[in-house]
């Protein structure tokens, strides 16, 4: 019996594709109406805990895939291997092996991100697309660095930390302090790296879990990251470069029916980084959730379920429910 707080009680899955061994959760199998739900870091397949019951529920099969560098899947020691194409191409492995010819693609984070580029390097395997805090941006035809884009998108200044051999030994050397941190409700207003001192964990003081995230879940993150490190997650925040010979030729449009879910109070992915998305994106409804921080999966579960509900009975309903 599925406990959407107990991990063991998920339906845990490997598969080989793109050269990687990849963990994924499959959840109502038989169904013949496929969803791809992608996350992003620090997060891993779990993070979509309040979706996938309620998914499956509806008549949907809920694919949930470890990205590449997270969980229990193969997490390569250099970023060369990485970039949303290499990304993407594990994913179409997954939709191969599973022999799914189409799917929605569903993500938050950086699984937002991909969910957009997936959708441009594989449209033909795309039923329609949804993305939670993070917004579609078409590739850009010059290269920038990181130092650049951050020039122009300062609340990205993070991410400048998590590209250092610091970042990567902050958070091994306290990994239960980082996850008990990080994983807060916005009301808690903890920030991801201390104004002081420029660290995630070290030198920070510890603090009880949030109740929002129960103990099986939290022990669960605690222990992938513990096994894997936190190096494959990391090495996404290291992709420029790959970025941008990977997606520098693809189409800016996207013709598939999409949704982007926008959190209110997400400082990472404010809304109005989402403002020109209808110029790119055609078939596009767009939704503001109020009082939400970034972790809106789980922080605003009830809205989150209902607008994914109302989109999927358009884009591609499930006759025996009551959509």
């Amino acid at each position: 019996m599925l406990d959407k707080n107990d991990p063991s009680t998920y339906s845990h899955q490997y598969a080989t594709v793109n050269g990687i061994r990849m963990h994924y959760v499959d959840e109502n199998a038989k169904s013949s109406k496929p969803l791809l739900l992608i996350h992003g870091w620090p997060d891993l397949w779990i993070g979509w805990r309040e979706q996938i019951k309620f998914l499956a529920d509806l008549g949907y099969r809920v694919i949930v895939p470890s990205l590449r560098g997270f969980g229990e899947t193969d997490g390569p020691t250099d970023p060369a291997e990485y970039g949303y194409k290499t990304i993407s191409d594990d994913l179409v492995g997954l939709l191969d092996y599973l022999q799914i010819p189409t799917v929605t693609v569903i993500g938050h984070d950086w699984g937002g991100a991909v969910t957009w580029r997936f959708g441009q390097f594989y449209p033909e395997r795309v039923k329609a697309l949804a993305s939670f805090c993070t917004p579609y941006a078409p590739a850009t035809k010059v290269e920038m660095t990181l130092e650049q884009i951050v020039q122009v998108l300062p609340n990205f200044r993070y991410q400048l930390y998590l590209c250092t051999p610091e970042a990567e030994k902050d958070m091994n050397d306290n990994i239960p302090k980082f996850f008990r941190r990080v994983f807060r409700p916005i009301a808690d207003g903890m920030s991801l790296i201390d104004s002081k001192t420029g660290r995630l964990a070290e030198g920070r003081e510890d603090v009880p879990r949030s109740d929002v995230v129960p103990e099986k879940v939290m022990d669960y993150y605690i222990k992938a990251y513990t096994k894997q490190g936190a190096r494959g997650g990391l090495n996404w925040y290291k992709q420029t470069h790959n970025n941008f010979v990977q997606c520098k030729d693809l189409d800016p449009i996207i013709k598939k029916p999409s949704m982007m879910v926008t959190a209110e109070l997400d400082k990472a992915l404010p809304p109005a980084m989402s403002a020109k998305m209808s110029e790119f994106i055609p078939n596009l409804e767009m939704h503001n959730v109020k009082d939400s921080g970034h972790w809106i999966l789980w922080e605003k579960p009830e809205e989150c379920n209902a607008l994914l509900k109302s989109f999927l009975g358009r884009v591609d309903p499930v006759s025996s429910n009551k959509l």
